[in-house]
């Protein structure tokens, strides 16, 4: 074979070879779809307060999905109400999320995923406003008192939506149901009043040795969302929490852009919003707070029904 019809061969493979990569690498991007039946549908009219119940599977794109974001764009600002880093390897994603409706005329909603190819997919989905409203009714339970981590005559864990309190002897068969507990630690050289819940893994663990160690076996950890942006800033009034009827302002008062497992500086006169990990929204009246590991919390709660 001569040189030129050598080069000509090498160069007919290197065309084919891009192109099969090409077409290979165009079915080989996430995608991503919004589930029907029993899901919020694109233009439904929702009412104020009205509950709205989004399903997203994903398709990985043959590398593992890595990220999962969800955007609201309403009255011109757009709110990042989840940005979930994930590790999901084979099978794809299959995920569901809940929230209300506010009071914008027009909601767009954008569900986003990314692998670790940093190949992404977005879907958009529109919500409209519907006539009346549909806020409900709200548990109140005005006066919760619970233990630091060294407190031994106290309740440690806390229900959040019964207001049933347990202690350390008498938690055994009801992990699954705890959603808050308290404790102080030292951060920026001050102590602080927390709040926090089982679920919680960050730097200032729930579980370390010197707070709550014998959470760390549990087989069910429900992680609380703490509004921590709205707290450190007094964005929520006693005036407006005391004349909370309905869950119209637990609603309104929880900002997701900047929230934790852990709700650092819950002192005395604070108002922290609140989410449970079944979508239950809440505010925290904090009406006393000890800084001593083994002081209390004085707390006044109102949760969804």
């Amino acid at each position: 074979m001569n040189y030129k019809k050598l080069t000509l061969l090498l160069f007919t493979i290197l065309i084919l070879t891009a192109s099969c990569k090409k077409d290979d690498e165009s079915t080989q991007k996430p995608i991503i779809l919004l589930k029907n039946g029993g899901y919020t549908s694109n233009d439904e009219l929702v009412p104020v307060g009205g509950k709205l119940n989004f399903g997203i599977t994903a398709t990985d794109g043959g590398a593992i999905l890595t990220n999962l974001k969800i955007q609201r764009i309403a009255d011109g600002k757009t709110i990042t109400e989840l940005d979930k880093g994930i590790y999901i390897k084979h099978g794809g994603l299959n995920f569901d999320y809940s929230s209300f409706k506010s009071p914008a005329v027009t909601e767009v909603w954008k569900f986003f995923v990314m692998n670790s190819n940093r190949d992404s997919a977005i879907t958009t989905l529109t919500v409209n406003l519907g006539s009346g409203s549909a806020y409900g009714e709200i548990n109140h339970y005005p006066s919760i008192i619970i233990g630091m981590q060294d407190n031994t005559t106290l309740p440690n864990y806390l229900d959040l939506h019964t207001g049933s309190l347990y202690t350390k002897t008498d938690i055994s068969g009801f992990e699954a149901n705890i959603d808050l507990v308290g404790f102080v630690y030292k951060t920026s050289g001050i102590l602080s009043p927390t709040l926090c819940c089982p679920g919680y893994t960050g730097s200032s663990s729930v579980t370390s040795a010197d707070r709550y160690p014998e959470i760390e076996p549990w087989s069910i950890k429900r992680l609380t969302s703490y509004d921590y942006y709205s707290s450190d800033n007094n964005l929520v009034k006693p005036t407006e929490f005391d004349h909370a009827q309905n869950d119209s302002l637990l609603l309104a008062s929880f900002k997701p852009e900047k929230i934790s497992g852990l709700c650092k500086f819950c002192t005395t006169g604070k108002i922290i919003p609140f989410k449970t990990e079944d979508n239950k929204y809440g505010l925290i009246h904090v009406l006393h707070a000890d800084t001593t590991r083994s002081g209390y919390l004085e707390l006044d709660i109102k949760i969804q029904k």
